[in-house]
């Protein structure tokens, strides 16, 4: 199933906020790829994200989180803003 460039955007969207969400050390998010549906119909599209500097490789979804292991969310202080960079080759600072 796939999804439009639109939709990607938006779910890559959110997916960066609730990562922030739960890991308030995240230094940047870029998405390697614009993400598919699955056959159990949950979106995940893999991207990279940077923690203190270390980067790791995830597949990242509103309901899925997958990929390199990550430090533990309340060990390092949270950053003031992270940047994210879509597939589509915009990006935006997250507060």
């Amino acid at each position: 199933m796939t999804t439009t460039p639109e939709e990607n955007h938006e779910l890559q969207r959110s997916t960066a906020i609730t990562f922030r969400e739960r890991f308030p050390a995240t230094e940047a998010i870029r998405y390697t790829s614009e993400g598919t549906i699955s056959g159990a119909g949950s979106w995940a599209a893999n991207g990279v994200v940077t923690i203190a500097g270390e980067d790791y490789r995830m597949i990242m979804g509103p309901s899925e989180l997958g990929g390199d292991p990550l430090p533990a969310p309340d060990s390092l202080p949270p950053t003031r803003s992270t940047n994210v960079h879509y597939s589509d080759g915009s990006s935006e600072v997250l507060p």
